[in-house]
C-alpha cells in the first residue's frame, strides 16, 4: 500500500496524476510537492487536504519512499545535482529521454529507476502507463490511474514515447476539420463546437476494448458512404507512409536524445 509519495515538478501531467489519485477510490496518499511551479503546486494543495507543498526537492525526497521526477529532460540535472537520496527509495521518472542509467548516474546512492509515460486520461483514472522496468512499487501507483503496461525493451518503450506525439497532431487534425465548416459559412465558435460533439462521442468508444481500431473505424462507414470516401481519399497509402515516416523520426530523435543526456 502506497502510504505517501513525493513530486519533484508541478507541471499538467503532475497535476494530472494528483488529481487523479484524490478521485480515485480507496485510500488517498499523502503527496508532497516541490514548489518550483508554485502556481500549480499551491492550486492542488488548496484542492486536495492530503496534498503538501514542501520547501524543496531535499524536503520532498525526505517526506516520501516513492518519488515522481516530472521535470523537463533540460532541467534533470539542475533538479537532481546535490540531492541526497537515499538507497532505499524508489525513482519513478516521467522525463522523456532520460534511460534508467542516465538517471541513475545523476544520483550519489544506488537508487531504483523507473521509467514512465503518465498520459493526461490519468486525471480520469482511464490512462495506461508504460513502465521500463517492471516494478510492483509503480504498478500499483498507476493501476489506480488506469493500468500499466510493462515494456522490457528500452527501445519499444522509446517506439510508445514517440507515439505520444501523435497527441497534438490529431487536436490540430480536429481544428482543420472546423475550421474547413467554418470556411463553409458557420461562425468558427459553432463549428467548434460542433466538431467537439462529433469526436467526442467517438472518443467513448475507443473504452470498449474488445473492438479492434480497424474494426471500429469500419463500424463508422458505410460501403460506399461518405465516410469511406473521405477516408479512401484522403487517408491513401501515400500519407500512411507519410506518417510513418514522421513515426519514425520521431523515435530516432527520442532515441537520439537518450543517448545525449546519458552523456
Amino acid at each position: 500500500m502506497i502510504e505517501s509519495i513525493g513530486i519533484i515538478g508541478t507541471g499538467s501531467i503532475a497535476a494530472d496524476i494528483v488529481d487523479g489519485l484524490n478521485a480515485a477510490t480507496g485510500q488517498r496518499p499523502t503527496i508532497h510537492l516541490s514548489p518550483r511551479n508554485a502556481r500549480i503546486a499551491n492550486a492542488l494543495a488548496r484542492r486536495h487536504p492530503d496534498v503538501h507543498v514542501r520547501a524543496d526537492n531535499q524536503a520532498v525526497v525526505d517526506a516520501a519512499p516513492l518519488i515522481l521526477l516530472a521535470v523537463r529532460p533540460d532541467v534533470v540535472r539542475e533538479a537532481l545535482t546535490g540531492l541526497r537520496v537515499p538507497g532505499d527509495r524508489v525513482l519513478i521518472s516521467a522525463v522523456a529521454g532520460w534511460s534508467v542509467e542516465a538517471l541513475g548516474a545523476q544520483l550519489d546512492a544506488d537508487v531504483t529507476v523507473v521509467r514512465s509515460i503518465p498520459l493526461p486520461a490519468v486525471r480520469q483514472q482511464r490512462g495506461i502507463t508504460a513502465l521500463h522496468p517492471a516494478h510492483p512499487a509503480a504498478e500499483e501507483l498507476f493501476d489506480r490511474l488506469g493500468g500499466t503496461l510493462v515494456v522490457d525493451d528500452p527501445a519499444t518503450f522509446d517506439a510508445l514515447s514517440a507515439a505520444t506525439a501523435s497527441i497534438s497532431t490529431y487536436l490540430h487534425y480536429l481544428d482543420a476539420v472546423a475550421g474547413w465548416i467554418a470556411r463553409q459559412g458557420m461562425d468558427p465558435h459553432a463549428a467548434e463546437g460542433y466538431v467537439r460533439s462529433m469526436f467526442a462521442g467517438v472518443g467513448a468508444s475507443l473504452g470498449d476494448r474488445s473492438t479492434g481500431l480497424s474494426e471500429l473505424g469500419r463500424a463508422h462507414e458505410t460501403p460506399g458512404g461518405n465516410n469511406e470516401a473521405l477516408r479512401a481519399r484522403w487517408f491513401d497509402q501515400q500519407n500512411r507512409a507519410a506518417l510513418d515516416e514522421a513515426l519514425e523520426h520521431i523515435r530516432r530523435r527520442v532515441a537520439a536524445s537518450t543517448s545525449e543526456w546519458a552523456r
